[in-house]
C-alpha cells in the first residue's frame, strides 16, 4: 500500500472546508497520508493537518525537509503510521484510489489506534467528517461566553457545603 495518496482538488476543497476554523485557507493541500492527514504548502513552508490530533502546524521549511523527515524512519512511524497500515492490510482492509482509512470509534472520542477499529472511507467525507468532530469537541470544552452577559461575569458558582461538628459547642 502507497503511504502517501493523493486527491482530485474538489475533493481536498470540500473535506478541508471542515477545517477552516483551524486556518487551513492560503495553504495548497498537496497529498495526504493513508489515514488523512494533509501536507499543504504555503509561502511560509510545509504544514502538517493532523486528523487524529485535531490541529495544524507548521513543521517545514522546504520540501526537501519534509520528504527527509518522510523517508526516515521515525517519519514513517510518527507521521505516516507506517506499522499501522501494514496491520490493517494484513487484515484484509485495503483502501480504494478515493478512500483513506479511518478509526471508528476516533481516538478523540475514546477509540484506539489499532488496525481492528479502521476502515476504508471516501476521502472528503472523512476529512470533512473529522474536522466537524474535532470543531465540537473544541466548542464543548471551551464554550464561547453567553452573548447574555453582555460583558459582565457570570455568577460566582457556591461552594460546596461542608459540616463538621464542633467540638466544644455548649448549649
Amino acid at each position: 500500500m502507497e503511504l502517501l495518496r493523493t486527491f482530485a482538488p474538489d475533493a481536498f476543497a470540500y473535506g478541508l472546508a471542515s477545517w477552516s476554523w483551524l486556518g487551513v485557507h492560503g495553504k495548497t493541500p498537496r497529498f495526504t497520508t493513508v489515514f488523512g492527514d494533509v501536507f499543504l504548502e504555503s509561502l511560509e513552508g510545509w504544514w502538517f493537518l493532523d486528523t487524529i490530533e485535531g490541529s495544524l502546524e507548521l513543521r517545514w521549511n522546504t520540501a526537501v525537509e519534509l520528504y527527509t523527515e518522510l523517508d526516515s524512519a521515525d517519519g514513517r512511524a510518527d507521521l505516516l503510521l507506517e506499522d499501522l497500515c501494514r496491520e490493517a492490510v494484513d487484515a484484509g482492509t485495503q483502501p480504494r484510489p478515493d478512500e483513506v482509512l479511518t478509526f471508528s470509534p476516533h481516538p478523540a472520542l475514546g477509540g484506539r489506534l489499532h488496525a481492528d477499529f479502521v476502515a476504508p472511507v471516501r476521502f472528503e467525507l472523512a476529512l470533512r467528517l473529522t474536522g466537524d468532530m474535532h470543531h465540537q469537541l473544541r466548542s464543548t470544552l471551551d464554550p464561547a461566553p453567553s452573548p447574555l452577559l453582555l460583558g459582565h461575569a457570570p455568577a460566582p458558582v457556591p461552594a460546596p457545603f461542608s459540616w463538621e461538628p464542633a467540638a466544644d459547642r455548649r448549649p
